[in-house]
């Protein structure tokens, strides 16, 4: 990656601060090279205790910078953009915000100006995270590779058509929490039965660790791991058939089909 490189950021706020934590914590950028802005003084001060320049100027962020973390929300784009357009020339803007095509940045920018699109889930800020990065079109390598490297160091980089993003982050993005209501409902369910809440959590969340390590080291599907831990007659088939009557499958696939729709729906 180009040592000299600057990094800014626009919006330090809860995904925003997770990406520029994990940059520092991993040494990608020194923080004098990291400029942040924020109309939140509290979003920038750890950020400027670390020795990073902040500001509430997005304009003194980009002048001061050649990759730019946009990281505002959908319907901020538009203005943050705008903002800061005349700017932009010969740099390039990294945009977290789900939904916003890459298309309907660039149309606010001038030629000169390059955009890539990813979209990071939370885990990034421990070193877990799972990052969906569009496949970058007539944006120069040293972006790119900046850009992989940013979110790489703090979890997985997978490339994909910008047509797949919106899916993706069903897939991705989104689905942490889908793990935490899970846990939840098993957690709550426990109390109930006896088990102290603290004791299930406990356990539900190491079951899903153990879960995690098996699917990624294994080398087998998941199907064929549920299969060997759902034996016939056994406690596993009673509940995936209780599942089945109750159309957990069903649900899972509408709310990720409900998630895909209203990122579709943010374009």
């Amino acid at each position: 990656m180009d040592g000299s490189m600057r990094l800014g950021a626009i919006g330090a706020g809860h995904m925003g601060g997770a990406v520029l934590r994990a940059v520092l914590a991993a040494g990608l950028f020194p923080p004098e090279r990291v400029h942040i802005s924020s109309p939140v003084p509290s979003e920038l001060e750890p950020f400027a205790r670390r020795g990073c320049r902040t500001s509430t100027d997005n304009a003194e962020t980009v002048r001061n910078a050649e990759l730019v973390l946009l990281a505002v929300r959908p319907n901020q784009v538009a203005g943050a953009v705008g903002e800061i357009a005349g700017l932009t020339e010969g740099k390039c803007l990294l945009s977290i915000a789900a939904g916003v095509t890459v298309s309907s940045i660039r149309k606010l920018l001038p030629a000169g100006a390059h955009v890539i699109r990813v979209m990071p889930n939370l885990p990034l800020t421990l070193g877990a995270g799972a990052t969906v990065m569009a496949k970058p079109i007539d944006v120069p390598e040293r972006f790119v590779e900046a850009a992989r490297a940013v979110f790489a160091r703090s979890g997985i980089v997978e490339e994909l058509d910008e047509s797949l993003i919106n899916a993706a982050t069903a897939l991705g993005g989104s689905a942490v929490a889908y793990f935490f209501r899970v846990a939840s409902v098993m957690s709550s369910w426990a109390g109930e039965n006896g088990i102290s809440y603290e004791a299930a959590l406990r356990i539900t969340a190491q079951t899903m660790l153990g879960a995690s390590k098996m699917l990624t080291e294994s080398g087998k599907t998941p199907g064929e791991l549920a299969d060997g831990v759902a034996v016939p007659g056994g406690t596993t088939e009673a509940a995936f058939r209780a599942f089945g009557e109750a159309g957990f499958d069903e649900a899972l696939r509408a709310g990720m089909e409900g998630c895909k729709n209203r990122a579709d729906a943010l374009n």
